[in-house]
């Protein structure tokens, strides 16, 4: 993405019609000429000092496993990587169990392939997103004149034949 923002501008024009048409956006990712991302603020306390151990300590302060568990649901690819990773481990300790008959063998391979999987699951999905967001960007610098209210208008204004329509002017070729 680059590092300059374009200023989003809202429609005058934009009546209830199109507000309701407007979906719930997918994969966070903003509708219209809306910024992809917002730019956070610089925060000079986020700044590395360049000691290791200082900043090592000050990003464990900042940890919150209550907050992020309870926000698990809004991590992009979080959902997706743990529920195939444990799919993917339970499976897997099942197999080694029967084949072994060992519990802790088992709950070994299951542990292990739910890291695995969800690692990479995870990794595949933002890697994805990134690419995803990435040509949106571009795609929203490249035609930022059509924005959605436009095309919308310009939808309804031509709107299609009706049925009762065509069947009347077929049976006039008739």
């Amino acid at each position: 993405m680059s590092g300059h923002s374009t200023a989003t501008s809202s429609s005058p024009e934009a009546g209830p019609s199109t507000l309701s048409l407007r979906r719930k956006a997918v994969l966070n990712v903003p509708e219209g000429n809306q910024k992809i991302s917002e730019e956070k603020e610089f925060d000079p306390a986020d700044v590395r000092t360049g000691d290791v151990k200082q900043d090592v300590l000050e990003a464990i302060k900042r940890i919150n496993p209550a907050e992020d568990l309870r926000n698990i649901g809004k991590v992009p690819c979080a959902r997706q990587a743990l529920l195939t990773g444990i799919a993917g481990g339970t499976g897997f300790g099942a197999v080694v169990f029967l084949s072994r008959r060992r519990t802790w063998t088992a709950a070994n391979w299951a542990v292990g392939t739910f890291v695995g999987i969800s690692a990479l699951m995870w990794e595949n999905c933002r890697r994805k997103r990134v690419k995803e967001l990435s040509q949106m960007a571009i795609i929203q610098e490249k035609f930022a004149h059509r924005h959605i209210s436009q095309l919308k208008r310009k939808e309804t204004a031509s709107a299609p034949v009706s049925i009762e329509t065509q069947n009347i002017s077929s049976d006039k070729r008739l």
